[in-house]
């Protein structure tokens, strides 16, 4: 409600950190507004009039906040109530396909600007088109076309689940780019290892395998991690994760298999 009937003389930092807090929000859903429906097609309206003045920490900040709004809303297939919030946005977002031309904007803002972007605000743009499975053409190439070419140039200064959520992305709108995750596999490979927490871990070993670009030293060296350390900070799907993506690239590792196996059992 503060953000409505205040749009006017909010500031774009203001707009993105509305979109930023909504996820949290949606989870302390309390006394239900009958209006809400109205004030949410305002601030969105508003959102995609100035989007093309967003500064890029901005345009990162709205993009992984409606992002995460609508992959919590669209998960499953759970009935909400009709005066829920949660029905309200689901609606708005995926039965009406406002997603779309919402997300389409971004990338055409986003475009020229993406030499400005820092690594922390280009993998939450690229992680935002990831959850919501989107890679829009713009110009005749696609977001991820352009954005990788981006992260390349500054992959040195990724950090861990920054890295990890890029390659994520890439493979959930099934984009390929084979430099990408080459020069991203030697990074990663000279990069303190223990600054990756096991999901992290986890998520680059099955999106190597996944996009079909598994690095064999890659996996050599992360499997080697991993039997180094002790597996009780990893949960089971962590662990699922890395023996599916060590078979699938057939990469071959025992020691790390029967470690799997052990901590298992």
């Amino acid at each position: 409600d503060l953000a409505r009937r205040n749009l006017d003389s909010m500031s774009n930092r203001d707009i993105a950190a509305f979109w930023s807090g909504l996820p949290r929000l949606l989870h302390k859903r309390g006394a239900q507004d009958p209006n809400l429906e109205e004030k949410l097609r305002c601030v969105i309206g508003t959102t995609c009039t100035r989007m093309h003045s967003f500064q890029c920490r901005d345009l990162a900040q709205t993009s992984l906040g409606i992002a995460k709004t609508i992959s919590q809303v669209s998960r499953g297939n759970r009935q909400y109530r009709a005066n829920d919030p949660l029905h309200f946005i689901r609606r708005l977002f995926v039965k009406e396909s406002q997603c779309s031309p919402l997300f389409d904007s971004i990338a055409s803002s986003a475009l020229g600007m993406l030499n400005e972007f820092d690594a922390r605000h280009l993998s939450n743009l690229i992680y935002s088109f990831g959850l919501v499975e989107r890679n829009p053409d713009i110009g005749g190439e696609t977001l991820f076309d352009v954005s990788g070419k981006t992260a390349v140039r500054i992959l040195q200064t990724f950090k861990p689940q920054e890295l990890s959520n890029m390659l994520w992305a890439f493979v959930k709108v099934d984009a390929k780019n084979s430099r990408l995750f080459q020069e991203t596999g030697g990074v990663i490979s000279g990069m303190d290892l223990d600054s990756f927490k096991p999901q992290e871990q986890s998520n680059i070993l099955w999106s190597f395998s996944k996009s079909g670009e598994a690095n064999p030293e890659l996996f050599r060296v992360l499997g080697n991690h991993i039997v180094a350390r002790r597996l009780n900070d990893f949960q089971p799907q962590h662990l699922s994760n890395i023996a599916w993506a060590f078979a699938t690239a057939g990469v071959s590792h025992p020691i790390l298999f029967k470690k799997i196996r052990d901590h298992i059992a």
